[in-house]
């Protein structure tokens, strides 16, 4: 399964590469996650996140967007002041892999064109598939974010990326909760990460069709 899904991160990709409408980038930002050992606070116990990005422009509002992401998630009961997650006194901290494959809606348009800079929010959402010690799923990922087009070739932008998890594993504490009372939606496991990302457009040369031109 891991090599599968890694093998469709570069062979896909590589399929599309000659359409001209394909931008490469990479991405820097910070991540974490939310469960039983860190239940309320957003950005608490932060790590790092690196990755690569890969666009598909359809046209000046679809995207296709490819994600590999690494990332180090973990959490210390000691940063709370619950007196049960003081007297259990757990931490964990490890890397993880995350590959997504998302669709991504401009709100407003946004093209490559020479000396202008367009500017839009955008939503994303699709499949991906996490690796993490003795824990590989699919995962439903959902992003947010804002993304500018510089001239012909340059976008940058910044997304925040929210992970839902469909077991209770991730950090190695399961709730003990009895199965009758157990939801599938308040007692599954989350990672996010929040980055700010730069891609250059892949083609751009002077033989691009008019039609290409005018869309993006």
């Amino acid at each position: 399964m891991r090599i599968n899904i890694i093998a469709f991160f570069i062979i896909f990709p590589t399929l599309l590469y000659s359409q001209r409408k394909s931008d490469l980038g990479l991405c820097l930002g910070t991540a974490y996650y939310m469960g039983d050992v860190n239940p309320i606070l957003p950005f608490s116990s932060p790590g790092i996140n690196l990755g690569v990005v890969y666009r598909y422009n359809f046209n000046i509002r679809y995207v296709l967007k490819l994600e590999a992401n690494y990332m180090k998630l973990g959490a210390n009961d000691a940063n709370f002041t619950d007196y049960f997650q003081l007297a259990r006194n757990l931490s964990f901290n490890f890397p993880a892999y995350d590959f997504a494959s998302q669709f991504e809606f401009n709100f407003l348009p946004l093209k490559f064109v020479a000396r202008k800079f367009g500017l839009s929010p955008f939503i994303s959402s699709g499949i991906a598939y996490k690796l993490m010690q003795n824990n590989n799923a699919f995962v439903f990922p959902f992003a947010l974010g804002v993304r500018s087009t510089i001239g012909e070739n340059w976008s940058i932008g910044m997304q925040w990326n929210c992970r839902k998890t469909f077991n209770d594993k991730l950090d190695g504490v399961e709730n003990l909760v009895d199965e009758n009372l157990k939801s599938a939606i308040h007692n599954n496991d989350w990672y996010f990460f929040a980055n700010v990302f730069i891609t250059y457009k892949i083609f751009n040369s002077n033989d691009n069709c008019p039609a290409y031109e005018k869309d993006l």
